[in-house]
This record gives structure tokens, C-alpha cells and sequence, in this order.
């Protein structure tokens, strides 16, 4: 992606027409929904840490969207769409993930299907795909205890500042150009 965008004039960042204050109202926009994605993506991970496809999981981030990882990792990248501040960069950022996620959706509910049966299927059939539902929220008991690797969530953390320091480049290198 970054190879088409440096190469090709069809594929710029920045191209959107709109002014300073605009574009500074899309960067805090943007910011706003990388910092939920990313504190979403760590409260997700703190679920399924330990256990992947193991243990069912169906409290937390998990009781209102079957697919809570992949949700908040959207929330990233439509900041980073509003941070590149151009339509068609957006688009093809939003079609790879599309193209990436939504197979490895559908595998990851086959696997958890076939190894949590009707569990499962019940979970599949009452909370949304990818699309929470609040109403459905649902917290941990004070007494309900989860496997934490601390290793895996350092690197989600480690991922986090990492895109927090990418978007921040990003967004330095239009109001500095």
C-alpha cells in the first residue's frame, strides 16, 4: 500500500480540498478514534488473552459483539483514513480490510463452531457479528477471574503506541509540508 501511494499521483495523500481548521477538526476526529480502537482493542485483548478458541468467551467487549478485536481495529483505521485525508487511500484501506478480516472472520466462527457446537451457535445466533449492541453488555462477575500472558498484551500495548507514533507522523508531515 505505502509502495502504490508513493508511486502512483491517483493514489495521494493530503488530496482532500479543505481548510487548516478542517483538516485539524479530521486529525482530532481521527486521534479520537484511534484512542477508542486502541483501548478497545486492549480491553478485548484482556478477554481473549489466554484462551483464543479454548474457552468461549462471552462477557465484556464479547457479550455485545462476537467479533470485538476486529471491530475496534476498524475504529484505527477510520482514523487513519481521516488522518491521510484522502477518499481514495480511504477506500482502498478500507477494502483491505475488508478483504483480510472478513475470511478470517467467518474462519475463526467455523473453528469456534465446530469445536463449541451448540454453545456456540447460540452465542452466533443472539450477539452481532461485527456491529456491538450495548444493550447486550454484559460485565463479569466480581469473582470471575481470566488468564492474562502478559507477553501478548504488552505486544497489543507495543502495537497501540506504535500506531499512536505512525498517525502522529503522518499528521506532523501535512501541517509541516
Amino acid at each position: 500500500m505505502i509502495f502504490i501511494i508513493l508511486l502512483s499521483d491517483n493514489f495521494r495523500i493530503y488530496t482532500l480540498p479543505i481548510t487548516d481548521m478542517q483538516s485539524v477538526g479530521l486529525s482530532i476526529f481521527g486521534f479520537i478514534l484511534l484512542i477508542i480502537g486502541g483501548f478497545g482493542r486492549l480491553w478485548a485483548s484482556l478477554y481473549v488473552e489466554g484462551f483464543k478458541t479454548k474457552t468461549l468467551i462471552k462477557e465484556g467487549p464479547y457479550s455485545m459483539v462476537r467479533n470485538p478485536l476486529y471491530f475496534f481495529t476498524l475504529f484505527i483505521l477510520l482514523g487513519f483514513c481521516c488522518v491521510v485525508k484522502s477518499i481514495p487511500v480511504a477506500i482502498v484501506l478500507l477494502t483491505i480490510f475488508s478483504l483480510l478480516h472478513i475470511p478470517a472472520i467467518i474462519n475463526e466462527e467455523k473453528k469456534l463452531l465446530s469445536q463449541h457446537n451448540h454453545f456456540y451457535r447460540d452465542y452466533y445466533n443472539s450477539t452481532p457479528r461485527l456491529i456491538p449492541n450495548p444493550f447486550k453488555y454484559r460485565k463479569t462477575k466480581s469473582t470471575d477471574r481470566i488468564e492474562i500472558k502478559i507477553k501478548k498484551i504488552n505486544n497489543v500495548i507495543w502495537e497501540i503506541v506504535g500506531y499512536l507514533l505512525l498517525y502522529t507522523v503522518i499528521d506532523l508531515f501535512y501541517f509541516l509540508s
